[in-house]
């Protein structure tokens, strides 16, 4: 079976199992599944084969059998969704949810959907199918007991929660022979970064948007800026209609592609959210012939997507289909209304609040004193006045750094390049700790921006060796 043949590589090369019995497992199993279940039958300690799966995954694994989960964090994923999809909650730290997933199956869709219904970063763990599949069954049945924490096999009943991390074995070129060059990214180097003025967010490179003359006459608009929310799924485009009316704006909805059109021939508005996937007729498509149209190009669009995720997408939707904007679901109901508010006033995003400032202000000079613990509390303060600063979040980041809590530190990272996507020294952070913390394929695709938010020759150079060495 050829999906296989990368696992039983790995296998191999590791010396867990003789190559006949690899050879006859490989051969007789119909599912990836079935071909783990097999082998650990044959006699592959679990540890080891979760190892070789992190490795084969680019995730890390975990180790179930020493792992105390708090029950309350069940509440996060309903017990249907978690047998159907094989998935059990761990923990929770902030906005950021670990999971362990079935290293079985191609777990895509499965976090997509479990970053939509939870609205939360979601972090994966590789775990054995029929081990991940048993504790799910004992996990929420000790919760339906009212029992307050689940223990693995291996540990005490009254074990602090907590869970084992398997990461990849190490390789040339692996995370701990990289330590080195890992360790020149100095706290110093990003604080020059956060010291910089021009830190606050652009919505666009595109021009400014010109004032629209036909006939001789400006075309001023009368009165609140009337929106067309674009989504098949009626719950989202409920969402949107509820959010935006209660911001003052007139809105008109549609379910599909063909209804968008007929509504965008006949009407006239600001501008339109409009998701990527839709039946009859696509959204990039829709964009793509607004923007062709001279009645229609200067209208902004703020193109939505579950499905297409990551920067390139992003930068294809406004390089490509002449979006203006791009936000990935699931999205923050305030940072929607943030963007609609800056297109709807000519594409500028408001200044931080004086108190914001001054309160960032404070956090750098405790970061410089190496006081991270008052700085963290400051910039706490920092982000609350002003939540859409990319550079408040950097160094929030940078201290939650400073003070090893490392997750918490990712996502302030990762909601500091959300906000500005060529912030490069909160990519090349981002890229650090998903390699130290065993998440090689997120440290690919930080490093992969970095390269083109490098700052100058020399630095896109060595984070194009850094590239290499990952890959």
């Amino acid at each position: 079976m050829a999906s296989l043949e990368p696992i039983a590589r790995l296998i191999a090369e590791r010396r867990a199992l003789p190559e006949p019995l690899l050879r006859k497992a490989q051969s007789e199993s119909p599912t990836k599944t079935a071909f783990l279940n097999a082998v650990l039958e044959l006699g592959v300690p679990e540890a080891d084969l979760v190892a070789i799966m992190a490795e084969h995954l680019g995730i890390p694994g975990v180790d179930l059998s020493h792992t105390a989960i708090d029950l309350s964090v069940l509440e996060t994923i309903p017990r249907p969704v978690a047998e159907s999809d094989t998935v059990l909650p761990l923990s929770r730290e902030g906005a950021r949810l670990h999971v362990a997933v079935s290293a079985g199956a191609d777990n895509y869709d499965v976090l997509e959907e479990l970053r939509f219904i939870t609205g939360q970063e979601v972090s994966p763990y590789a775990a054995m199918p029929s081990a991940l599949e048993q504790v799910i069954a004992a996990a929420y049945d000790a919760k339906d007991r009212g029992h307050p924490l689940w223990a693995g096999a291996a540990l005490e009943p009254d074990a602090p929660a907590g869970f084992t991390v398997i990461l990849p074995e190490s390789r040339p070129g692996s995370a701990d022979s990289r330590s080195a060059e890992a360790a020149q990214e100095t706290a110093e180097e990003q604080l020059e970064e956060l010291r910089e003025a021009d830190l606050e967010v652009d919505v666009s490179d595109e021009e400014e948007v010109e004032v629209e003359v036909e006939g001789g006459a400006v075309q001023a608009r009368s009165g609140p800026a009337r929106l067309l929310a674009v989504d098949d799924d009626f719950d989202i485009l409920r969402m949107l209609d509820r959010t935006l009316k209660s911001a003052g704006y007139v809105v008109d909805l549609a379910r599909d592609g063909r209804e968008a059109e007929q509504k965008l021939k006949s009407e006239k508005y600001d501008l339109v959210v409009l998701d990527a996937m839709l039946p009859h007729v696509h959204g990039f498509e829709i964009c793509a012939r607004l923007k062709a149209s001279p009645r229609t190009r200067k209208m902004p669009v703020i193109l939505v997507s579950a499905v297409y995720r990551g920067w390139r997408y992003a930068h294809d939707a406004r390089e490509t289909f002449g979006a203006d904007d791009y936000l990935e679901k699931p999205f923050h109901l305030p940072e929607l209304l943030r963007r609609v508010e800056a297109w709807i006033s000519g594409g500028t995003v408001a200044a931080s609040t004086e108190k914001a400032d001054k309160l960032y202000q404070e956090g750098i000079a405790l970061l410089e004193d190496k006081k991270p613990a008052e700085a963290r509390e400051v910039l706490e303060n920092a982000v609350k006045e002003d939540p859409f600063s990319p550079r408040a979040h950097f160094a929030l980041g940078r201290a939650m750094h400073e003070q090893g809590d490392l997750f918490h530190a990712i996502t302030a990272y990762e909601r500091a390049v959300e906000l500005r996507p060529n912030l490069f020294h909160a990519l090349r952070a981002l890229a650090a700790l998903y390699e130290q913390k065993g998440f090689r394929r997120k440290a690919v695709e930080a490093v992969e921006r970095a390269v083109h938010a490098a700052p100058d020759p020399k630095t896109r150079d060595t984070m194009r060796q850094r590239l290499l060495k990952l890959l």
